[in-house]
C-alpha cells in the first residue's frame, strides 16, 4: 500500500469533521444573527420594507456557501441550512417571546410579521440557492 492510498480515508475523515464543524457553525450563527437582523424594517409611509429579513438571507446564503466551499463538502450547505431553519423555528414556537412574529399577527403587526414570514421560509431558498453556488464552486476546483 502506497502512503497516498493510507493517508485517503484519514484525508476523507478530516474533511468530514471540518464539513460537519462547518455546517454547525454556519447555522448557529446564521439562525442568531439572521433572527437578530430580520427584524430591522423601514417604513416609507405605510408601507413596510423588509430591508432586514432580504439581509439576513443574503447573509444565511453566504454561510451556507462557505460552509460547503471551506470544508469541500456539498452537504455541509445543506446541514447549515437545515439546522439554521430548526433553530429559527424553536425561537418561532416560544410564545413568550417576540422575537420572531408570526404570521398570524398580519392583522396588528404586519411588517414584522411580514419579515418574520419572510426570514423563516426564506430560509429554505437560501439553502437552495447556497447549494447551487457551492456545487458550481466545487466543480470548477475539481
Amino acid at each position: 500500500m502506497t502512503q497516498q492510498q493510507a493517508s485517503q480515508p484519514t484525508s476523507a475523515r478530516y474533511g468530514t469533521i471540518v464539513g460537519g464543524i462547518a455546517a454547525v457553525v454556519a447555522g448557529l450563527l446564521t439562525a442568531l444573527l439572521g433572527t437578530m437582523l430580520h427584524g430591522q424594517i423601514l417604513y416609507l409611509g405605510d408601507t413596510p420594507v423588509t430591508w432586514g429579513a432580504v439581509a439576513a438571507l443574503v447573509l444565511a446564503t453566504a454561510f451556507f456557501t462557505l460552509a460547503a466551499t471551506y470544508s469541500e463538502r456539498l452537504w455541509a450547505a445543506a446541514l447549515a441550512g437545515t439546522l439554521a431553519y430548526g433553530v429559527v423555528a424553536l425561537i418561532s414556537f416560544d410564545s413568550v417571546n417576540w422575537l420572531i412574529v408570526p404570521w398570524s399577527n398580519r392583522e396588528h403587526m404586519f411588517g414584522p410579521a411580514l419579515a418574520g414570514s419572510l426570514w423563516t421560509f426564506g430560509l429554505v431558498a437560501a439553502t437552495i440557492v447556497a447549494l447551487f453556488l457551492s456545487a458550481a464552486a466545487l466543480r470548477r476546483r475539481r
